[in-house]
C-alpha cells in the first residue's frame, strides 16, 4: 500500500474509532471545556466497517506486543493524540525526528499487513463461527 493510502487509512481509523466511543477514549479536557456544558449525542448509527474492524483489531494486537511498543507510542502521538510539535516529542522520547516518522510509518505498515492476515484467516465470506446459521445447520 502506498504511504499516502496507508496515512490516510490511519486517519479513516481514528475517526471510526472516536465515532465509536468503546474503542478510544476521548481525550483529557482542558480546564475551560471542562467548564462547558457537555452535549450530549447519539451513539453512531453507522454500519462497522469489516476492515476497520480488522485494522483496529491488528493494531490493538501489536500494542500488546513488547518489541511493538516504542513503535506505539510513536504511533499513538502521531495520529491519536496528533501531538503538535514532533520535533520536541521526538526529543522527549530520546530520537530523531526522521526516527518518529519511520516508527510510525513501520507500525502502520504492520498493522495493515496484520489486518490483511486477520481478514484472510476469519475467510473472505466469514467462518462457520462468524456466520451462526451456517454453524447451527452443521450442527443439527
Amino acid at each position: 500500500m502506498h504511504d499516502r493510502l496507508l496515512n490516510q487509512l490511519c486517519l479513516d481509523w481514528v475517526h471510526w474509532c472516536r465515532t465509536r466511543k468503546y474503542y478510544i477514549a476521548p481525550g483529557g479536557k482542558s480546564q475551560l471545556g471542562a467548564a462547558q456544558p457537555s452535549k450530549v449525542r447519539e451513539a453512531p448509527d453507522a454500519r462497522n466497517n469489516p476492515d476497520m474492524q480488522f485494522f483496529n483489531m491488528a493494531v490493538h494486537t501489536l500494542a500488546d506486543m513488547k518489541e511493538h511498543q516504542d513503535a506505539m507510542v510513536c504511533f499513538n502521538l502521531y495520529y491519536v493524540e496528533q501531538a503538535d510539535n514532533i520535533k520536541r516529542r521526538a526529543d522527549e522520547l530520546g530520537i530523531s525526528r526522521p526516527t518518529y516518522y519511520n516508527r510510525v510509518k513501520a507500525f502502520a505498515r504492520k498493522a495493515y499487513v496484520l489486518s490483511l492476515s486477520l481478514k484472510a484467516a476469519h475467510g473472505a465470506h466469514g467462518s462457520p463461527a462468524c456466520r451462526p446459521e451456517e454453524a447451527l445447520q452443521a450442527t443439527v
